[in-house]
């Protein structure tokens, strides 16, 4: 009897291990994917919970900083995939963080933005 249990518990860890590692070559080819840009920005924030949905936003801008493309994952199994959103594209990254409220995208989005913001301030810094 316990052999069973055992076995059975190794097997769910084994394909646990399995879907993370398919999970995570999904995250790599859309950063990838969206990182392949002539000029601009890149941004990914992730909101972890403990116990609830989790949520990853990557932000692509432009040079000036507006939005050119966006990409969402939330959900709490290895079954969530990258999928468009649209919501923020051509909006400027002010316009983006003044409708951002309290939960666990919009944090993921927050910390999105302040990467890309850390990026432009480096270029800046280095045009002078």
């Amino acid at each position: 009897m316990w052999g069973w249990v055992i076995a059975i518990f190794a097997g769910v860890w084994l394909l646990q291990l399995l879907l993370t590692r398919v999970q995570m070559k999904n995250y790599q080819e859309t950063i990838k994917k969206l990182s392949n840009r002539p000029s601009g920005f890149l941004g990914v924030g992730i909101k972890k919970q403990k116990l609830g949905i989790g949520a990853i936003a990557i932000l692509v801008t432009d040079t000036n900083g507006r939005v050119v493309e966006s990409q969402i994952m939330k959900g709490v199994t290895v079954f969530s995939r990258f999928q468009p959103f649209v919501q923020w594209n051509g909006m400027a990254l002010e316009e983006i963080r003044a409708r951002l409220q309290e939960e666990p995208l919009d944090a993921a989005f927050v910390m999105a933005i302040e990467q890309i913001e850390n990026q432009m301030e480096k270029k800046t810094n280095l045009a002078f």
